[in-house]
């Protein structure tokens, strides 16, 4: 079967984790969260932050050492054997087909507040729009790719610079991260586990591995390089956004901030970078997902016919991964779902994919240094589970059951064919 072209570079690397990572919540998180707890917002990001910092290092590290399409699921098969390679392809999967989604239609509302129309059918376009890039060769597309993200982080320079002038934020931490009297930690909680989808993506970027040319090197250098440079901007629009007090307060600071100082120039501005933004992050994330996808049907999780290559591209898984949000985009149009259920049960299980990431360290190393790094970060996500509570857990569940079910009816199914006839 034919494999994937390796045509990926730290630069080239690098511009796929943000495309992936930077997403609709750069716009929209800093406003809610200001909107939740004042000024405690800033030193949320920041514990967000630290908190991610290590669960990013175990990706790094396993994604140097397994390169593969099946990024955090072929991760788990080497520690835990077909059933954790099958139960991570569905969680990822599951996540996935809900999340990427859930930010179409955010870029689908922008436009909708901006100019009319049903936000759905805009997600669409976003959604399909993404779909050309990932109909070129691996090595256009990352090209393209690398010029989106340039672009993409031109535009965010530039709206941290003049959404910094038009506010100018006192650079003063313990000003604007005290809590106030009246922020229990269960609220604050509540918040960081808001917050924290900001740093999801990068378990997305694993998949991507394969296409390294040298992963042991560019792998952890383009996860770090993407890791601080998204931080950085994190943390600039939030300080914007909380010096703005309740003008950045809600799911659209920045139209507001910039409607106010530039009128509908402003509002139309944002609404173009919000678009911009979000069709990076798509056309970044369909890549990532469909090499999943594609990864799936080669191992035979899924038909065959879909692990097809054509031009250096799993078109067929393309297509695939595409079907699948625009059906969920389509359901959220009629009424049947919503984004909020989306963004939960696409955290949630991220989160346990965090948790299989950090236990397949534990399980595949032997230096004390990773073991301990491990037991840190399963000691991290078990907390985040606690402050986040037992919501949304029925939807990964049923994955993880599901996984379990298809691993021992193909042991079956081996054990059969593996048994001589009776004589």
């Amino acid at each position: 079967m034919a494999e994937l072209k390796k045509s990926l570079g730290v630069t080239r690397g690098t511009a796929m984790m943000l495309n992936i990572v930077l997403g609709a919540g750069l716009l929209t998180l800093p406003g809610l969260a200001v909107q939740e707890v004042g000024s405690s917002a800033t030193l949320i990001w920041i514990a967000c932050a630290v908190a991610a910092a290590p669960l990013l290092w175990v990706f790094a590290i396993l994604g140097r050492r397994y390169p593969d399409a099946g990024g955090i699921a072929s991760i788990m098969g080497h520690a835990f054997g077909k059933s954790g390679r099958i139960c991570a392809t569905l969680l990822f999967l599951g996540a996935v087909s809900v999340g990427l989604p859930a930010v179409a239609l955010t870029g689908g509302h922008y436009v909708a507040a901006t100019f009319g129309g049903p936000a759905a059918v805009y997600a669409g376009a976003l959604i399909v729009a993404a779909l050309g890039v990932n109909f070129l060769s691996a090595e256009m597309a990352g090209r393209v790719n690398t010029f989106i993200a340039s672009l993409v982080l031109v535009f965010i320079l530039g709206l941290a610079i003049v959404g910094y002038l038009a506010v100018q934020p006192a650079f003063d931490l313990s000003a604007a991260s005290t809590p106030s009297a009246d922020t229990d930690l269960r609220h604050l909680g509540m918040v960081f586990m808001m917050v924290f989808f900001a740093f999801t993506g990068w378990e997305v970027s694993a998949n991507l591995g394969g296409e390294f040319r040298n992963p042991k090197r560019d792998v952890p250098r383009a996860m770090a390089l993407s890791f601080f440079l998204a931080v950085g901007l994190y943390l600039v629009l939030a300080l914007v956004v909380a010096k703005a007090g309740a003008l950045g307060a809600g799911p659209a600071p920045f139209a507001q901030i910039f409607g106010q100082s530039f009128g509908p120039a402003g509002r139309i501005t944002i609404a173009a970078l919000a678009v911009l933004l979000i069709f990076a992050n798509l056309s970044a994330a369909i890549w990532a997902v469909s090499r999943m996808v594609y990864s799936a049907a080669r191992d035979g999780l899924l038909p065959a016919p879909i692990a097809q290559i054509r031009n250096d591209v799993p078109l067929n898984a393309v297509m695939v991964t595409v079907v699948v949000l625009l059906s969920v985009v389509g359901l959220v149009g009629a009424g049947i779902l919503d984004m909020s259920h989306l963004l939960a049960a696409a955290g949630q299980n991220f989160l346990l994919l965090y948790t299989g990431a950090a236990a397949s360290l534990l399980r595949l190393e032997r230096r004390t240094a990773y073991r301990l790094l491990s037991l840190g970060c399963l000691a991290l996500v078990c907390l985040l589970f606690i402050g986040r509570g037992g919501q949304g857990l029925l939807y990964p569940v049923l994955l993880i059951a599901l996984g379990l079910a298809i691993s021992f009816l193909q042991k079956g199914d081996a054990a059969l064919r593996n048994q001589s006839p009776a004589e």
